[in-house]
């Protein structure tokens, strides 16, 4: 699904959370949802700095790498997000 079409489908969309290493993906990830007016938290590598930032700022979204620094993996933070802050993520397999 595109970015656009995803925007579109959700209207109430307006924080995303991206967490994983920093590549061109990531730059890419920002600027698509920047600029359809979505606010960007992080980009951050490791699980605590993410539910750190959801903790003090309502998150719609969560975009989480597979392999994070720190001890915990995507998938783990992913379910933390959802049980604890009700934010869904989506687990990518990129960086």
């Amino acid at each position: 699904m595109k970015i656009d079409d995803f925007v579109e489908q959700n209207p109430g969309l307006s924080t995303v959370l991206i967490v994983g290493q920093v590549c061109e993906d990531t730059y890419s990830l920002i600027d698509e949802f920047s600029g359809r007016g979505v606010n960007i938290l992080g980009p951050v590598n490791t699980a605590s700095l993410a539910l750190a930032l959801v903790a003090q700022t309502p998150t719609d979204l969560a975009l989480v790498a597979r392999k994070l620094g720190g001890r915990r993996h995507g998938p783990e933070l992913a379910r933390c997000l959802e049980e604890t802050w009700g934010v869904p993520s989506v687990v990518l397999d990129g960086p």
